[in-house]
């Protein structure tokens, strides 16, 4: 497994002669209900990355640990950087890849903000425009089957990312809670919504289990080896 933030140029430089492909984990320090750690967005989109890199011969870059977070502003430990930031950030680590002699590179997200998303588009669109490299944008939390869900609403810190922690770290999850789904304002834009978030849980992670968790983790296991596939070989005629 090629985990860059292990090796010295000379093990990169090998390892170049392998692939030119490289994952780049993205997640967010962010609130995830008063059971699971600020750092899971970023935990489970890392050991995605981990183990494709176990299956297939890429490389795995250190992880980002901040993203874009608006809904959960407010909360002890959410830290948001603005779309600006993260956009202008990943559009210099492509380039930082570029030349690094990497040709491919898989931004993988595990945070699904909208407007984390569309920063993450943007850079990889502007990168593309400007370099001779290729980019893929995956958000790890959509390539789980919402089919496989007791609660197919489910969303932040719910039965999807409980069920996978409680594989990932288990030793994190603090308890589970009952469900949980605050009410939004449906077109109102407002400053803050802290006061509308109750316990910072959109979602039931009282239906999370172990079973859950790992079939969760092959699904997006899976996700991303086609995605692979598909940044390596190119678009079809």
């Amino acid at each position: 497994m090629m985990l860059i933030e292990e090796m010295n140029w000379k093990e990169i430089e090998s390892g170049l002669s392998k692939t030119r492909t490289v994952i780049l984990p993205v997640g967010a320090t962010e609130e995830h209900g008063p059971h699971l750690p600020v750092f899971t967005d970023t935990l489970q989109a890392l050991e995605v990355a981990k183990e494709v890199a176990r299956r297939k011969e890429v490389f795995v870059a250190p992880p980002v640990h901040y993203g874009v977070c608006r809904s959960t502003r407010g909360f002890p430990g959410t830290v948001s950087i603005s779309p600006e930031t993260l956009r202008r950030l990943i559009y210099d680590l492509i380039l930082g890849f570029h030349d690094s002699g990497f040709l491919k590179v898989l931004v993988l997200t595990g945070h699904a903000g909208g407007l984390h998303l569309a920063a993450l588009k943007e850079a990889s669109e502007k990168a593309v425009a400007e370099r001779d490299i290729r980019v893929s944008l995956v958000s790890d939390f959509h390539l789980i089957d919402k089919d496989e869900l007791d609660a197919p609403e489910d969303g932040h810190a719910g039965e999807i990312e409980t069920s996978r922690m409680l594989v990932l770290r288990e030793d994190l999850v603090k308890g589970i809670p009952e469900r949980h789904f605050p009410q939004r304002t449906k077109y109102l834009v407002m400053r803050d919504v802290r006061h509308l978030m109750g316990n910072g849980i959109m979602g039931d992670p009282s239906k999370a289990s172990h079973e859950k968790g790992r079939k969760f983790m092959e699904m997006a296991v899976q996700g991303v080896l086609e995605a692979l596939d598909e940044l390596e070989r190119g678009p079809s005629s």
